[in-house]
C-alpha cells in the first residue's frame, strides 16, 4: 500500500479516535488490506492540527532547531531549551498526544505554550498498545486517551497554508510490530509556509528506520517533489541515517546526492558530529548522526548541536537539538 499524498485540512483539533474503534483496530486480520482499511477511516490522518498565537511575519534573521524528542516525556524542560537558545521555529518529531507513556499530555501544546508561540501538529501513527511509562513517571490512567503519535513545528512566525505530506510507505508497523507496539500509519512530513523578507517554507520530517538507505532516499524524493514549488525551503528532522561521525558522504544514505542534484545544500546546515545519546527509553542508536538540515535558496550559518538535558540532569531524549 501507498498513501503518499498533501492534505491541507485544518482543524483546531484532530479528531478523536473512540476507545471502541481503536479496541476494534486491534481485532482486524494482520494484513496490509486491513491497515489500508483502518488507516483510511481515521480522520486525523488528514487532518493538520493548528494553534497560532501572538504569531508574526518572520522579519530578520531566524534561528531554526530541529528536535526528534522521542514522544517526549518533558515538554517544559524542552521548552526551557530552546527559550534559552532564541529558537524562533522548531522542527519536532515523535511527538505524543494523549499517550500514557507521556503522562496524556498534549506534548506540542505544552511546548508551543510555554514559548508563547503557535503550533501545528500531523499524526504519524495511531498507537493502538498502551506502552508503560518509564520507572518513576507519573502515570495518569491505564490506557491512551487519545493515542497520537506525529511530528509538527512551533513558531513565534505566523504559519500560513500548513500541509501534512504522507511519504512512501517502507514498513509495516501494523502487522509486523508484534503486540509491543502495534500503530495504525506511515512516515509523514508536516510543511508550513513564512512569509517576512523572505517568503519560504519549512518542513519538519521523519523518514523510516525500518528501511534501507534506497528506501530513505525514495521518502526524501516525494517530500522533495510536493509542496514547495520554487520557493526557497530548510527540512529538518530526524532522517534516520546511518552516518557515522564524519558526515554525510556515506554512499548507503543516497538521499544526499538525491537531494544535492535538485539544488539542496548540507554543508553550510550541518556540523560532523553525532547526534545520538542514551534515554530513559533507549539505549541510543550507537554513534550516529541521525538529525539533520538541509536548506534551498536561503542564506544558512551557525550550526550548532545542543545536548537533550535538562536544568535538572534529565536525560529529554535520544537524539540531540540541532540548530
Amino acid at each position: 500500500m501507498n498513501v503518499v499524498g498533501v492534505w491541507r485540512d485544518v482543524v483546531e483539533r484532530l479528531t478523536p479516535v473512540p476507545p471502541e474503534q481503536r479496541r476494534g483496530f486491534l481485532s482486524l486480520p494482520p494484513t496490509r488490506e486491513a491497515h489500508a482499511g483502518a488507516h483510511a477511516s481515521i480522520a486525523a490522518s488528514h487532518q493538520i492540527e493548528q494553534a497560532e498565537t501572538g504569531a508574526a511575519a518572520a522579519a530578520g534573521e531566524i534561528r531554526i532547531a530541529a528536535w526528534n524528542l522521542e514522544r517526549c516525556l518533558y515538554p517544559d524542560e524542552a521548552a526551557r531549551i530552546l527559550q534559552r537558545h532564541g529558537v524562533t521555529l522548531t522542527l519536532l518529531t515523535e511527538m505524543d498526544v494523549g499517550v500514557w507513556r507521556t503522562g496524556q499530555a498534549h506534548t506540542i501544546g505544552r511546548i508551543a505554550e510555554r514559548l508563547g508561540q503557535g503550533y501545528c501538529y500531523g499524526l504519524e501513527f495511531l498507537e493502538l498498545v498502551p506502552m508503560e511509562p518509564p520507572a518513576g513517571f507519573p502515570r495518569h490512567g491505564d490506557d491512551n486517551s487519545e493515542g497520537y503519535h506525529g511530528n509538527g513545528m512551533v513558531s513565534a512566525c505566523r504559519m500560513e497554508a500548513p500541509a501534512v505530506i504522507r511519504l512512501d510507505e517502507k514498513a509495516d508497523w501494523y502487522s509486523e510490530s508484534g503486540g509491543r507496539q502495534r500503530r495504525i500509519g506511515n512516515r509523514m512530513a508536516i510543511a508550513a509556509t513564512f512569509s517576512g523578507a523572505t517568503r519560504f517554507v519549512a518542513c519538519s520530517v521523519h523518514l523510516e528506520n525500518r528501511t534501507d538507505g534506497s528506501g530513505r532516499a525514495e521518502q526524501m524524493r516525494t517530500l522533495l517533489d510536493d509542496y514547495a514549488g520554487a520557493l526557497p525551503v530548510v527540512i529538518g528532522g530526524d532522517l534516520n541515517t546511518h552516518v557515522g561521525p564524519g558526515g554525510c558522504a556515506d554512499a548507503s544514505e543516497p538521499l544526499f546526492a538525491m537531494a544535492a542534484a535538485r539544488g539542496y545544500d548540507w554543508k553550510a546546515c550541518n556540523l560532523a558530529r553525532p547526534t545520538t545519546r542514551r534515554s530513559a527509553w533507549s539505549e541510543s542508536e550507537g554513534t550516529r548522526q541521525l538529525d539533520w538540515f538541509c536548506a534551498r535558496g536561503l542564506n544558512v550559518s551557525d550550526p550548532d548541536v545542543i545536548p537533550a538535558i535538562g536544568e535538572n540532569g534529565e536525560i529529554l531524549s535520544d537524539t540531540k537539538c540541532c540548530y
